[in-house]
C-alpha cells in the first residue's frame, strides 16, 4: 500500500508524466528527505498516470487538463513536457502566481524567455531552469581542485558529449518543431552553460554544424563549437547524436599551466596528472541523473522558501541561449561571431 501524500513539503503540480520523469525524477522525489510532493500530475490518459503512479512512493490525483491543475491550489509548477510545451505552461504557472521550475530549455528563442522574465520579475515567483549538469557535485568542484593541486592557472576546457540515436525507429521527437534545435539546443547546452557558470560570457565563438546521419529536420546531429573568453581563457565543445557508443558517453577536460584533469561524468574518480609529477585520483561519488535532480529541486525548493535567486535562474538561461544563437549563426555564416552582436540584438 502506497504511502498518503506527505505534508509540510512544497506542493507541486507535474506538467509531463514521460520516460524522463520516470528514471530522473521519481528516484529524486522518492528520498523521504525530499523539500517537495507531487500532489497532481497532468497525463493525457490513464495509462501514463498509471505508470507515473506506480513509480512515486505515495498517491498523487490525475488531471487530464492543464488549467485544471494549475488551479488546484498549486504553490508550484514542475514542468517535464516536450521543448515546444514549455514556454505556454511556464507563461500560464507565472499568471497563476506559481513558482516554476522548468527543465531545460525553458523556452526554444530567447524573445519568449524574455516574456518569462519579465512575468517572473513581476509576479516575485522563483523561475528556475535545470541544467542538470550544475547539480552534479564533481562539476561543483572542477575548478577548484586545479588550483588546489597547485596546477597554475586554467588555459583551457575541452567538453564532450556523444550519443547514438541513428537506430531511432521514429524521429519525429527529434524535429526541430518540437525540440528547437540539433544537438547543440539539445544536449551541448548543458555544457555551454557549465563554461558560462565557470567563466563568465564568451567574448566570440565559432562552430561547425554537421547532418552525419539524422535528418535535417533534427537540426545538426553533430558539432564542433570553439568559446573565446576573458583571461585568454579558451574551451571547446564536441557533441553529437549520432556517433557509435554503447551509451552515452560524457567527458571534460581541464588543461592547465601545469598539468591536466579529467572527469569522465560515467566514472568515479577525477584523475589529476600534474606536469612532471605522479598521477592522483580524486574519488568521488558515482552520480546518476536523477542525483542532479535531488540537488536541483531541494534548491528549488530553498529558493522559495527563502524568497531568493536560484542560481540557473531565467537570466542564466538567456545568456546561455544567446550563446547558443551565436553558435548557431557562427554554423551559418562559416565565422566567428561576437557574442556582443547576439546581445545588441536584443538591447
Amino acid at each position: 500500500m502506497k504511502a498518503k501524500l506527505p505534508v509540510g513539503k512544497l506542493n507541486c503540480g507535474l506538467f509531463g508524466a514521460g520516460q524522463f520523469f520516470n528514471y530522473a525524477y521519481v528516484p529524486a522525489l522518492n528520498q523521504k528527505d525530499s523539500a517537495l510532493a507531487v500532489t497532481g500530475i497532468l497525463a493525457r490518459d490513464d495509462a501514463k498516470f498509471d505508470m507515473a503512479q506506480r513509480g512515486l512512493r505515495y498517491t498523487t490525483n490525475h488531471f487530464s487538463d492543464t488549467d485544471a491543475l494549475l488551479a488546484s491550489g498549486l504553490e508550484a509548477a514542475l514542468i517535464l513536457l516536450p521543448n515546444h510545451l514549455h514556454f505556454a505552461t511556464a507563461k500560464a504557472a507565472l499568471e497563476r502566481g506559481l513558482h516554476v521550475f522548468c527543465e531545460k530549455p525553458l523556452t526554444n528563442s530567447v524573445a519568449d524567455a524574455l516574456v518569462l522574465k519579465a512575468l517572473a520579475e513581476k509576479s516575485g515567483r522563483v523561475l528556475m531552469v535545470d541544467f542538470n549538469q550544475r547539480f552534479f557535485t564533481r562539476n561543483r568542484l572542477l575548478p577548484g581542485l586545479v588550483a588546489q593541486k597547485r596546477m597554475g592557472k586554467i588555459k583551457s576546457v575541452h567538453a564532450f558529449h556523444n550519443q547514438d540515436l541513428r537506430g531511432l525507429a521514429s524521429f519525429a521527437a527529434l524535429h526541430r518543431d518540437r525540440t528547437g534545435g540539433g544537438v547543440i539546443h539539445n544536449a551541448g547546452i548543458h555544457f555551454i552553460n557549465l563554461f558560462l557558470h565557470w567563466f563568465g560570457a564568451p567574448e566570440r565563438v565559432r562552430a561547425v554544424f554537421e547532418n552525419r546521419a539524422l535528418p535535417h529536420d533534427c537540426g545538426e546531429d553533430t558539432a564542433h563549437c570553439e568559446f573565446w573568453f576573458r583571461d585568454g581563457i579558451t574551451a571547446t565543445l564536441d557533441a553529437s547524436l549520432a556517433n557509435a557508443v554503447d551509451a552515452t558517453y560524457e567527458r571534460v577536460q581541464f588543461i592547465s599551466e601545469e598539468g591536466e584533469l579529467n572527469s569522465d561524468l560515467k566514472k568515479g574518480n577525477i584523475i589529476c596528472q600534474p606536469t612532471e609529477k605522479p598521477q592522483l585520483k580524486i574519488s568521488c561519488r558515482p552520480e546518476i541523473i536523477s542525483d542532479s535532480v535531488f540537488n536541483a529541486l531541494e534548491h528549488f525548493a530553498a529558493c522559495v522558501k527563502n524568497r531568493s535567486r536560484p542560481e540557473t535562474d531565467v537570466t542564466d538561461f538567456i545568456r546561455t541561449l544567446k550563446t547558443v544563437e551565436a553558435l548557431t549563426l557562427s554554423a551559418q555564416r562559416g565565422t566567428e561571431v561576437a557574442f556582443a552582436e547576439i546581445e545588441n540584438k536584443y538591447v
